[in-house]
């Protein structure tokens, strides 16, 4: 189970802490490690592909209230196949409330960056109130994403004060899936119909809602990866 290591310890030790998955085989089981910058921890899952011969796309998963960072990530794991995404699950907890969380998964997506070369802009999923962090990072910092995915995802304007104005902001592709046997469809559509209007009044010109047929409350990694994947596809055409 994910939890904050006290930062003297982590520079104590110099190196990024590791438990339980330690030593599985990349694409089996992810790792829980900790960032070196800001005690936070999360798990990481390379491709089996992976090498450091060519640079990969990172896609951050958020979990929802549950905080099954485990379990979440393991989900994207099996669903990634033969994508080559590697996949960064923050532990953080505050369901969009803390602005320390933001700066941690920033933090997170750069020791990645530079330890496994990833590439520059990243892609982020939120499901369920990790919506609230997700969004936050889409309205303060598009020019670092490659593209957005809301899964069942909430809004409640949390760390929006402040809306970028870059450039990137207005062509990221931002989607959002959500079952339509989901028991809070309603209030979840209407949140989505608030990021949305809030983001088309600043410059945001890509936003789609795909309801998912028979699909109840869920992060949908089948469909977020298959979705980023088609970003991939789109950018080496």
């Amino acid at each position: 189970m994910c939890h904050r290591t006290p930062l003297a310890i982590v520079l104590a030790l110099g190196v990024s802490v590791c438990f339980g998955w330690c030593g599985e085989t990349p694409d089996q089981k992810p790792e829980l490690r900790t960032a070196a910058g800001v005690a936070v921890q999360y798990y990481l899952s390379l491709p089996k592909s992976w090498t450091a011969d060519s640079t990969w796309p990172i896609l951050v998963t958020i979990d929802g209230s549950g905080h099954n960072f485990a379990g979440n990530c393991q989900g994207f794991t099996k669903a990634r196949g033969a994508q080559p995404f590697i996949l960064v699950t923050p532990c953080v907890s505050s369901n969009g409330n803390d602005p320390a969380d933001l700066k941690a998964v920033l933090t997170i997506v750069e020791e990645v960056q530079k330890s496994y070369k990833g590439q520059p802009k990243f892609f982020i999923t939120g499901f369920s109130a990790g919506g609230h962090l997700a969004w936050q990072c889409i309205f303060t910092h598009p020019e670092l994403l490659a593209g957005a995915a809301l899964a069942a995802g909430n809004f409640r304007f949390r760390g929006v004060a402040d809306i970028s104005k870059s450039p990137e902001r207005v062509k990221l592709p931002i989607q959002e899936f959500l079952g339509d046997k989901d028991g809070i469809k309603a209030p979840l559509t209407q949140q989505w119909e608030d990021a949305s209007k809030l983001a088309k009044e600043h410059g945001y010109e890509t936003l789609v809602l795909t309801e998912v047929p028979g699909a109840g409350h869920q992060p949908f990694p089948d469909k977020v990866i298959a979705f980023f994947g088609s970003l991939l596809q789109k950018k080496s055409e």
